[in-house]
């Protein structure tokens, strides 16, 4: 072989090579995945089977765990994954609220601040009533609140989330008033005790009460396969925007592509496994595939459409 050709091999090779290093990042020490929400709520569930699938499968050699940051409407856990540990071995439970929650509070860390990595999920979300309720449907929660304006009560999560919009959205299209009230942890408990009249939830929160006799699902905001009789919401009458609950991930907007890009590839070989097929199955959720810049467009997107929809409602403090 010539010196000339030897040359061209050498650089060709040390390019190649440099290129392939640029690019191999991976986690040189535990991951920490951090979720916002209470124990017992869908988000946790998600990170739980994410972690399940990572040590079943021995996806990261240096381990993973979970870690739950609680307060400020999501705001306390922003701050620890977005601001405080901007590094690539940190990451946060994406979900609708974190998104909105910064519009309705004015709270600094949000989306801006973040990279998406992954939107694996979406969550049917559920109108539930108590098994002795005397509603039988959508339209019977709308004539009860035409006929007693703010009587009717929505119970569920922190104000801003899907499903406390989504009750907003229904009262504003049927020229109803109906009143949401705030529970930490117990609107399940206060539907099943009868002091609320009904909340909007995702299966994981409600199925066990439904299959026990003690819940009813008058409509959902997808069709169920494994309830065919449980109406749509539109087939039940609200013909408005059904606002999506996904699940992912994001960290830092300080972390590089390149790690943003070894985290996709781990999630979608996540979202393969049949361990995360049986956790999306047993759930009745939906698998969904967004990513990075993908995700990141939709996310500010859905930005756009949440600010939107809040200043229409006049929640957005002033």
């Amino acid at each position: 072989m010539s010196n000339f050709l030897k040359t061209i091999v050498f650089v060709a090779t040390f390019f190649l090579g440099f290129g392939q290093v640029a690019n191999a990042w991976t986690p040189d020490k535990e991951v920490e995945i951090v979720a916002h929400a209470k124990e017992t709520s869908s988000t946790v569930a998600f990170a739980r089977g994410i972690i399940k699938v990572i040590e079943k499968e021995n996806l990261l050699p240096n381990g993973v765990k979970l870690t739950i940051i609680r307060g400020a409407r999501g705001g306390k856990a922003r701050n620890y994954v977005l601001n405080k540990n901007k590094n690539p071995h940190v990451l946060q439970v994406l979900t609708p609220s974190q998104i909105n929650n910064v519009i309705l509070t004015g709270q600094e860390i949000g989306y801006q601040n973040a990279k998406a990595i992954s939107a694996l999920v979406v969550s049917p979300l559920l109108l539930t009533v108590n098994a002795d309720s005397e509603y039988k449907s959508l339209q019977d929660i709308i004539d009860k609140a035409k006929a007693n304006p703010g009587k009717v009560v929505q119970g569920g999560g922190d104000f801003g989330q899907v499903a406390s919009l989504m009750g907003k959205m229904i009262a504003e299209e049927k020229g109803v008033e109906m009143t949401y009230v705030p529970f930490d942890d117990e609107g399940v408990l206060q539907l099943l005790g009868g002091h609320i009249d009904f909340i909007l939830e995702n299966p994981g929160q409600v199925f066990k009460f439904v299959k026990a006799g003690k819940m009813r699902i008058l409509a959902s905001s997808v069709k169920l396969a494994s309830m065919p009789d449980v109406p749509t919401f539109k087939k039940a009458g609200y013909k408005g925007t059904i606002l999506a609950q996904y699940r992912g991930l994001w960290f830092s907007s300080e972390n590089t592509k390149a790690q943003a890009k070894f985290y996709t590839k781990l999630m979608k070989k996540v979202a393969k496994t049949q361990t995360f097929k049986d956790y999306v199955n047993k759930n009745n959720l939906a698998s969904i595939s967004v990513h990075t810049s993908k995700l990141d467009k939709m996310l500010k997107e859905e930005h756009e459409a949440y600010f939107k929809l809040d200043t229409e409602l006049n929640l957005i403090k002033k």
